[in-house]
């Protein structure tokens, strides 16, 4: 009979003084998330702050609202951000955060590392989880008793460890924000209420990428939208955000801001309170005639026809 580990194991032991030698097969745990520098990190209680407008080259930063609002702006642009919602700024971006409410509670931690997983999370205000509302006040307590701080207030753009700092903090703070940025993806591609597999994560994020995509085409039709403005939005190269967009949906995104501007379109034509031109400017297209144009190739008659069909007084 077989030395039991080898019946267990499959495997020809070697010997080590007469004792069995079993050579285990090594798993190197994957990484999903690896967070590599802390660039800042600010508790703010009760403060006014001012908007000013700055860039990290290579950081990203995440703000969480835990009282009052905060104030985000990125790219000229303000958006308010409640209680209990994250938001996530991609590196290379103009932005400000500020708040003018004694009432205010915020942490706001900018880092290197995180990868491309985030970038389609760039654009999003989400909502966080107890969980991960837990993981930022852990992260909090533990920058508190590891970094020097200036009259006891949590503003570190300089990281000078105390003397007192707890054993391993510095990894626990990186692993808390690890841990809340996992829970951020996770909570984003859940489908049906379920955590997404791994092996279906890639299809997962593409699909959340052109979720956001379709929703800023739709704010933004009366702009001059391109596939290179989309995609400088969203911080990709054009053919990337394309390869994206189409393995999601099927469709390019230059098609769907045409099918979206249409279909805007057919609604304000309906309620008949504008003219073709005026239509024409507000879904963005740059001529009353090339929006004459693109009418006909999409619904196969021009606007005109298209209102008297519907209205069935088509031939009267």
């Amino acid at each position: 009979m077989a030395p039991v580990c080898e019946r267990i194991w499959g495997l020809c032991p070697a010997t080590l003084g007469g004792i069995p030698v079993i050579h285990y097969e090594k798993y190197r745990l994957s990484r999903l998330i690896t967070v590599q520098e802390l660039v800042s990190a600010d508790y703010l209680q009760g403060v006014h702050l001012a908007a000013e407008e700055h860039v990290h080259k290579d950081a990203w930063e995440l703000c969480v609202c835990m009282e009052g609002q905060l104030l985000v702006m990125k790219n000229r642009r303000c958006v308010l951000i409640d209680p209990g919602e994250i938001a996530l700024i991609q590196p290379g971006t103009i932005h400000g955060i500020g708040s003018d409410r004694k009432e205010t509670t915020a942490f706001i931690v900018s880092f290197t590392g995180g990868g491309e997983h985030l970038r389609s999370l760039q654009d999003s205000i989400v909502a966080a989880s107890e969980e991960q509302l837990q993981l930022f006040s852990r992260m909090i307590e533990e920058l508190k008793h590891s970094f020097v701080q200036d009259r006891d207030v949590l503003r570190l753009c300089h990281f000078d460890p105390s003397e007192d700092s707890p054993l391993g903090a510095e990894q626990m703070i990186c692993s808390y924000l690890e841990q809340a940025i996992i829970l951020l993806l996770r909570k984003v591609t859940m489908h049906q209420g379920e955590i997404v597999r791994t092996s279906r994560f890639k299809d997962a994020m593409q699909n959340y990428l052109a979720k956001q995509v379709s929703a800023y085409i739709d704010n933004h039709l009366s702009e001059r939208l391109t596939v290179e403005s989309i995609a400088e939005n969203f911080h990709y190269s054009r053919s990337r955000l394309s390869t994206l967009f189409k393995a999601a949906t099927g469709l390019g995104v230059g098609e769907v801001v045409t099918y979206r501007r249409i279909c805007r379109a057919k609604i304000l034509l309906l309620e008949q309170k504008k003219t073709i031109a005026q239509i024409a400017e507000e879904v963005g297209f740059t001529s009353p005639q090339y929006f004459s144009h693109k009418f006909m190739q999409e619904v196969g008659c021009s606007p005109s026809r298209y209102v008297a069909m519907v209205r069935g007084t088509a031939g009267e």
